[in-house]
């Protein structure tokens, strides 16, 4: 660990005089390959902007990052059992990498957040480790939202042409209408909308996105033909709600994944699920992929088309708790829907079971990301 030896000497007599707190009154650095690890609160009253090194969040109870002024990270991971609050934004400019617990912030309020940058990226996200709150993203077209509950990880995939615009996102697992009542809305052509989970996506410029239902969203308790779902929002000027459309949809009643049409975040205030009366259409676009390996040649394998444009990819592929079930350099379509490894309890032979699950796909020299869901059918 590097760092400039007044802070060393100073954080060494904070931690000893006070047990439960380091306090920043001055211009704390990470220098580079530098690393710092907190088992405790930190409270920042002072400079903390760094752009090399990493800290870590470590322990075995909750801690809180608070104080007069926000901070910036070059790497961070947490490791903590009871998740570290944020009562400040938090910044990070290159890797989160989720070991295990939460970053949790207020849902009541998108302030403060854990906010990405252009470069940056995070892995190891699941159900044990997540944000348990609001996540912001400036300057990435494409983008996975590593968002939850105090129990599951529920994703947001988004998707914009603008790249200077920043978003928000966080997930409920509550009844909406509580705060967003649903009155019988023919004239809308909503027949019905999930009264068990919401989204909330902020963000001024159009986008796409792409959310997942599991046994929770018990979606079978709404309809039983999943050609009805769609995706619903609720807009603030109409006050009432509205269907954002379903621009693809795969999957069963038990588990899958929908895509929306365009859309512009700002103008609604929570995001579900939604039955229409009728079917409705679906056009099959967008960056999630169904694969059936059954030997039929349609869909056997995963393809992704952008891969042929770049020299040199790496993918990994994740299942909805996120775990690694199959990683490759240089992918050509050699996904079939089997472990690209040994993992207890999973037949590498019997292949993967049927569900969700996301990939991520590092392109070109400046490793560029792609990343989305996939559903594997049986």
């Amino acid at each position: 660990m590097k760092i400039l030896p007044f802070f060393t000497l100073y954080i060494l007599f904070i931690q000893y005089t006070f047990a439960q707190n380091i306090r920043n009154i001055g211009d704390l650095k990470i220098h580079e390959k530098g690393q710092i690890g907190f088992y405790s609160n930190l409270k920042n009253d002072g400079n903390f902007n760094n752009t090399n090194g990493l800290a870590g969040f470590y322990g075995l109870n909750l801690n809180t990052i608070y104080g007069t002024t926000p901070l910036s990270f070059h790497d961070i991971e947490i490791n903590n059992d009871q998740g570290v609050l944020l009562q400040v934004p938090v910044q990070v400019n290159q890797n989160i990498n989720f070991i295990y617990g939460d970053f949790i912030s207020s849902k009541s309020t998108s302030s403060p957040s854990l906010n990405l940058t252009t470069d940056s990226f995070y892995n190891g996200e699941s159900n044990f480790s997540k944000v348990n709150g609001f996540v912001s993203v400036y300057g990435q077209q494409n983008f996975l939202f590593p968002i939850g509950d105090e129990f599951y990880l529920r994703p947001l995939g988004l998707k914009t042409n603008n790249s200077i615009t920043t978003f928000k996102s966080a997930y409920l697992f509550e009844n909406s209408t509580w705060y967003y009542p649903f009155i019988d809305q023919g004239q809308t052509g909503i027949a019905q909308i999930s009264e068990n989970e919401y989204w909330v996506l902020e963000g001024n410029d159009s986008a796409i996105i792409t959310i997942s239902w599991d046994e929770r969203s018990a979606i079978s308790k709404m309809t039983n033909n999943l050609d009805n779902l769609t995706i619903v929002g609720f807009n603030k000027e109409l006050n009432l709600w509205q269907s954002l459309g379903a621009l693809d949809r795969t999957g069963t009643l038990d588990q899958g994944i929908i895509t929306s049409y365009e859309f512009v975040p700002d103008h609604y205030s929570a995001i579900t699920f939604g039955i229409t009366p009728g079917n409705t259409a679906i056009s099959h676009k967008g960056y999630h992929y169904l694969v059936t390996p059954n030997g039929d040649g349609i869909n056997d394998f995963l393809f992704i088309p952008e891969l042929t444009e770049f020299k040199t990819n790496r993918l990994l592929i994740f299942d909805r708790n996120g775990l690694k079930v199959f990683e490759q350099e240089n992918y050509t379509n050699e996904f079939f829907g089997e472990a690209g490894f040994t993992i207890p309890a999973i037949s590498r032979t019997k292949g993967l079971p049927e569900g969700i699950y996301f990939y991520l796909v590092e392109v070109g020299e400046k490793k560029f990301t792609i990343q989305g869901f996939l559903f594997l059918d049986r």
